[in-house]
This record gives C-alpha cells, sequence and structure tokens, in this order.
C-alpha cells in the first residue's frame, strides 16, 4: 500500500465516508463521478500538508475510484434481490391508509439499504426487494415470519440459487459462493401463500403445548415429511436384510448404506413433489395452487440436492430416468410459479431431461412426430412429456434471447400439442367418464392410445379394470395366507399352483372369492410350505418329505401365532328342514335369515340364539351384518380389514393433501421400496408412458399461447 494510499484511507475512516453511499455512489445513476472527483479536489489540499510532496487530484482520484470499486463489489456480495411470490390479496397489506406501499419501511431493518422494485407484468404478483448489506442479524426463520406478518400469510418457503433453505444466517448464505466469482447479482425466491399470521408460539410454551397438537393438528410440514422419508430410508438401509439393486442382466450392483439412503430419500421425495404438483393443477384457487406448487418445489429440490450430495450416485443419473425426469419436474414448477428465470442453469437441466427422454424412443422419433402432426395424422401418445420438455426449453431460451432456437422449439410444442388435444375432445372424455365412472385422465390416456376412438377407448378402459379387480384379488389373497418366514415376502401364488400338483394334489383353488379354499388341508399344506420355506420349491419339497403333512401344518400354525395371524374356524353346513324354516317364521324371523342361521347351527333353538345375539351386536355395528352376508353357508365368516383389498402403494403416494401425507409417511417403507422398483424397472418406457398418457396439456397448451 503506498502512502498516499494510506492517507487516503486514514482520512476517510477518521470522517466516517462511505464511497458505496450517495452521493458518491449514486445506485440509478450512469456516471457518479463528479462527487468523486469533488472529494477528491478536498483531500488533495487537506492532505498535501501532511505528504511529503503535493498530492495530485488524479492520484488521489484514481485511489478512491479503486477503493470504491472494491466496496461495491465487497457490498455486492453481501446483498441480494429478494423476489417475493404472493397474491393481490396478501400485497393489499403492504399498503398504508393512503394507498401507497410501505414495504421500505416495514422491511427497513433486513439491510442498510431496502428497495422496492414493483414488477409491471399484470399477470404475475410479484414485488422484488433489493436489500444491500444484509444485517448481520438476518436470519431465514426472521425473514420468513417478518415476511408472513407484514403479508398476513401462514407460509413463507425460501429458494436460493437452486435449492431450499429453511435456517441458517441468511447473510452468511448468500455471500458463500464456493469460491466461484459470480458476475450474477444475488437472488431469492420467497414464495408465499395461505392466510391469516399466526405468530411462532415462545419456546416454553411450544414444549408445554405439543403432546396436544400432536395428538389433534395432522398436518405435516414440509420438514416433518421430508424426515420422516429420510428416517425410513435409512431403516430400509441398515436392515439385516436390506435391499439388493441389479443390473439389466441381474448382477448385483454394489452401493454403500450412504448412497442407498440418499438414492431411496431422492427417489421418495420426487415422488411427493410430483402428487404435489398435481393437486396444485386440480385445485381451481390461486392460492392453493401456490401453496401446493410451492410446497412442491421444496421436495423436488431437496430430492435433487441428494442426487448431488453423493459422488457414487452420480453414475446412477445416467442408469435410472428418474434422475433426467426430476430435471424437467424442477424446471416445470419454476415456470409455473412465474419464476424460471430464477432457475439459472434451467438449460442445463433440461438437456439433461431431453437425453433421458431420447433415450427412450428412436433417434427419428420427434422428426417423424412433428411431420404427422403437421399432415394432421395421428402421433404417439408419448409425444405428450415431449410437448413440456419442448415448452420449458423454448422458454427458457427466450429468457436468454436465444429468440431462434426459442421460436422453434415453442413451435414445436404447439404442433405436438395441437395434435394430441384432437384426440381427446372433451366431450368423448365426458361420455367415457360417465359411461365408466373413471377419472378424467384414464379416460384421456385411453382415446390417445386408440387415436380417438371412443369404442375402443371404452373396450380399454373396461379390460383395464377387470386387471385391477383380478390383481387387487390376488392381492388379498396373499394378505390372507399371510407372510413368509422372512415377515417381509408373500406367497407366490404361482408357485402355489405348482407346488400342488407335485405334491399330488387336487389341485390348489384359484378361487380368490371365498375363504373357504384356502383353508382347505392341500391349500394349507401347499402355502405352508412356501411361507416356512420363503417360496423355495426344492426346499418346500424337502420339507414336505422330512416332516410330512401334519408337522407341516403344525409348523404353519406356530408361524401364524409368530406373527399375528387369527384365521377363522370353518363350521360344518348343516341341512335346512322347511319345518325349521317355518317355525323360525312363525317367530318373526325373515326366512332368508332363518335359513342362513339354520345352516350354521342345525337346530331351531340354537339358530334362535345367534340371530338374538346378532341383533343384540348389530343395532351399532355396520359390520358385523346378519342378512346372510357372515354367516352365509354355515361358515361364520368375519369381516377383515384387509378384506376390502389392498390399495396399490403408489395410491397413497398420490394422495397427498393434509391427511395423505400423514398416511403416506406412516407407510413410508412400502412406499420408498416401490419407487425404487419403478426407477429400476426394465419397462421404463412403459412406466412412462403409463405415467403421462392421461395428462391433460390444458396448462401446457395455454402457456405455449403465453410465450408464442
Amino acid at each position: 500500500m503506498t502512502p498516499t494510499r494510506d492517507l487516503v484511507l486514514s482520512h476517510l475512516r477518521q470522517q466516517k465516508v462511505q464511497l458505496w453511499l450517495p452521493p458518491y455512489h449514486q445506485r440509478d445513476a450512469d456516471d457518479d463521478s463528479d462527487a468523486l472527483r469533488n472529494l477528491s479536489q478536498v483531500l488533495a489540499e487537506r492532505l498535501s500538508s501532511s505528504s511529503e510532496a503535493p498530492l495530485k487530484v488524479d492520484d488521489i482520484f484514481s485511489i478512491l475510484s479503486q477503493l470504491q470499486s472494491h466496496a461495491l463489489h465487497k457490498l455486492k456480495r453481501h446483498s441480494v434481490d429478494i423476489k417475493i411470490l404472493a397474491t393481490k390479496q396478501h400485497f393489499a397489506n403492504l399498503s398504508d391508509d393512503d394507498g401507497d406501499d410501505d414495504d421500505d419501511v416495514v422491511f427497513a431493518s433486513w439491510g442498510d439499504t431496502v428497495a422496492t422494485i414493483r414488477n409491471g407484468n399484470s399477470k404475475k404478483s410479484v414485488t422484488v426487494i433489493r436489500v444491500e448489506n444484509i444485517s448481520s442479524t438476518l436470519t431465514v426463520d426472521k425473514l420468513s415470519s417478518e415476511l408472513c406478518c407484514a403479508l398476513n400469510a401462514t407460509t413463507s418457503r425460501v429458494i436460493f440459487k437452486g435449492k431450499h433453505i429453511s435456517e441458517g444466517n441468511l447473510r452468511k448464505i448468500v455471500s458463500s459462493n464456493d469460491g466461484k466469482e459470480d458476475q450474477k447479482k444475488n437472488e431469492l425466491l420467497c414464495i408465499v401463500s395461505g392466510h391469516g399470521y399466526v405468530p411462532p408460539a415462545p419456546a416454553a410454551a411450544a414444549t408445554a403445548s405439543s403432546t396436544e397438537e400432536s395428538t389433534t393438528d395432522k398436518t405435516r410440514t414440509d420438514e416433518e415429511i421430508i424426515d420422516s422419508i429420510r428416517s425410513s430410508a435409512s431403516r430400509i438401509a441398515y436392515n439385516r436384510s436390506g435391499f439388493e439393486i441389479t443390473d439389466q442382466n441381474g448382477n448385483l450392483v454394489p452401493m454403500s448404506q450412504a448412497d442407498s439412503i440418499s438414492l431411496l430419500t431422492a427417489l421418495g421425495l420426487h415422488r411427493i413433489g410430483r402428487s404435489k404438483m398435481e393437486k396444485g393443477r386440480e385445485v381451481e384457487d390461486d392460492g392453493d395452487k401456490r401453496n401446493f406448487l410451492a410446497s412442491a418445489l421444496v421436495f423436488l429440490l431437496e430430492a435433487d440436492a441428494e442426487w448431488q450430495g453423493s459422488s457414487t450416485l452420480g453414475v446412477w443419473k445416467s442408469k435410472v430416468d428418474n434422475y433426467g425426469l426430476l430435471q424437467l419436474d424442477i424446471a416445470w414448477n419454476y415456470l409455473l410459479l412465474r419464476s424460471l428465470e430464477n432457475l439459472s442453469d434451467a438449460s442445463r437441466r433440461l438437456e439433461i431431461a431431453e437425453t433421458v427422454l431420447r433415450k427412450q424412443v428412436h433417434s427419428n422419433f420427434v422428426t417423424l412426430a412433428l411431420v404427422n402432426a403437421e399432415a394432421n395424422n395421428p402421433i404417439p401418445p408419448l409425444c405428450t412429456i415431449f410437448v413440456r420438455l419442448f415448452l420449458l426449453q423454448g422458454v427458457a431460451n427466450k429468457m436468454r434471447n436465444c429468440n431462434d432456437t426459442a421460436a422453434e422449439r415453442l413451435e414445436w410444442a404447439r404442433v405436438l400439442c395441437q395434435q394430441l388435444r384432437v384426440s381427446c375432445p372433451p366431450d368423448r372424455v365426458e361420455i367415457l367418464c360417465g359411461a365408466y365412472c373413471v377419472e378424467p385422465s384414464t379416460a384421456i390416456s385411453a382415446l390417445r392410445k386408440f387415436n380417438g376412438d371412443p369404442d375402443a377407448a371404452g373396450n380399454f378402459i373396461a379390460s383395464l379394470r377387470e386387471d385391477e379387480t383380478r390383481t387387487a384379488k390376488r392381492r388379498k389373497r396373499q394378505h390372507n395366507l399371510g407372510r413368509c418366514a422372512n415377515n417381509s415376502d408373500f406367497v407366490n401364488l404361482d408357485l402355489l399352483q405348482t407346488l400342488s400338483d407335485l405334491l399330488g394334489f387336487q389341485g390348489a383353488s384359484n378361487n380368490t372369492d371365498d375363504r373357504q379354499d384356502d383353508q382347505s388341508t392341500s391349500n394349507m399344506i401347499c402355502s405352508g410350505l412356501l411361507r416356512l420355506t420363503n417360496n423355495n420349491m426344492e426346499l418346500s419339497l424337502a420339507l414336505y418329505n422330512e416332516i410330512g403333512a401334519q408337522g407341516v401344518l403344525q409348523r404353519a400354525g406356530q408361524l401364524d401365532k409368530d406373527t399375528g395371524i387369527c384365521r377363522p374356524t370353518i363350521r360344518k353346513e348343516f341341512e335346512v328342514s322347511d319345518v325349521d324354516v317355518a317355525s323360525l317364521v312363525s317367530m318373526g324371523v325373515e326366512e332368508e335369515r332363518g335359513r342362513n342361521a339354520l345352516r350354521a347351527t342345525g337346530s331351531v333353538e340354537d339358530a334362535l340364539n345367534l340371530l338374538l345375539k346378532d341383533d343384540d351386536n348389530t343395532c351399532d355395528s355396520p359390520g358385523k351384518k346378519v342378512n346372510g352376508n357372515h354367516i352365509n353357508n354355515g361358515q361364520g365368516k368375519l369381516s377383515h380389514p384387509d378384506e376390502s383389498g389392498e390399495g396399490s402403494l403408489s395410491s397413497s403416494a398420490n394422495e397427498t393433501d393434509d391427511c395423505g401425507d400423514v398416511n403416506m409417511v406412516k407407510n413410508a417403507n412400502d412406499f420408498l421400496m416401490e419407487e425404487l422398483g419403478h426407477a429400476l424397472s426394465n419397462d421404463s418406457k412403459g412406466m412412462l408412458e403409463k405415467e403421462w398418457l392421461g395428462v391433460d396439456l390444458k396448462e401446457e397448451w395455454e402457456l405455449i399461447e403465453e410465450y408464442s
């Protein structure tokens, strides 16, 4: 440091001159050198007496310019543009009695200088607050709380550089740049939702009421659900049985427990995020829609962080489709929030997504689809996902001023979207929904699959329903038979039939409507063998030869006790005499009820006692009926919770409203294992088609019209 620079800097500190503030620096001025040159003239006169030689004004001006540039660069690292997404109703709370906005006053404690920039686009409810030299006491919690208080909102989610942040000192978060120089200004995205500010409870009060809230409030925060998913992923990864991952050739792929936890967590969080996006699409209220989208973005970004946090998982990014589809969903969520410009690496993410999608189709798939669409010919339904991809690429390029590429991709999206919408007009969708009692997405999917033919689409829906019923019955029967000795697998029904034939039995019944079939001796022996050997045919035959039928039944009975299975007793069906029926009818009993009771008991007295007992127990119990449903054929059938059929695990993932989130987290282990199976499925193209065929493309079409 030169003597002249020392003198200048010492004088500035003594006089507390701040070169980064007016009048020496005007934020909106193109040239603010006049004030700096005047200061140089003053300093040259005052400091010359302390110097061995007279000081030149130009030298001092150069020193002041360097000091000012350094100060502004340092200030930039501690400054941020806070973009607030909220409804007009939220922003109305910022207006004072005269109707003037007082954002600067409300948020003045956030930094040295707080200025508000109002977005002029009426389609966006956006306010940008520029904070220079962020206060060292400003935390993420304080920012969210003061923002919710000022806007009378319930929730504020904070996103910075494509990552959700829930805690920490904001000044440190904004200034940290991983050692990289970033010429772009720092931008913070705050998504506000809900109405009615609730101040945070004091720590002591929160502790005192925690027990009561846990029993009365079933609504879970995003952070609580994320923690539950991570905990379940850890339990699965550290379970002694654990899980093994194989490639398409059946070879085991090594993966550490930490990487297994990250993979499972990423898959689960991605699925929850997608489900919340779907909920946001279904609601009409803008505030509710923003709330779902904001929550979805939190889960999607947390899933992305899991992928990025493990170097080993980098190899898997190219092996499974999930990572590429996650990038597509993140970009789509930003666009729906009208904030794609806040995703600085949107183009990179969309390139990853396009690479994944192109692997699923022929190299000329897009070209042929565009040619057929322009000629009004049918196009493959899988084009649905490419509509969203091209739309996002068009908007992203438009924001980068790559107008030629943007126009091309938006036109591709428009041509494909228009042709796909032609195959499923609203009137045909409505007819199929009414005729087959299905959701619009199912009707749209069927119509696209058969190029708009309503008859073929209807037949397809009917066949799907039969398949679902058959699958539900098989799943129900597996639950009725019970888990295997490893307490994780169910009986393989295909092996059950094969084993029965090998043992020379008459054949294991495939009738899933009557639990009596599974209580027959032959079925009990076969299912018991498969349960005891964890579906190993060779061990089943060896065990039967070793201990015989009676030994198998005894061990299977002990397994029932160990796993808590209580099997209904099968009773003999008695012959019914018309005289006995007449006796019961003369006592005021309905004929059908009387016959069923006689089949179950064999005598008038016992039948009457059974009917009287049932009358007493069924007044307030809808599950215990005596109209023949539960004592039919003298079996005394009981109502079990699982007899309604086991819903698929994917359905629990889709139900992510307040109650659905809780139910899903309770079954998080099954939920995560199913998502792992989807991600590693060999039929990834089929899975992709199933998930995307039913998208109505309404949002896509509106956005294409807006940005074209």
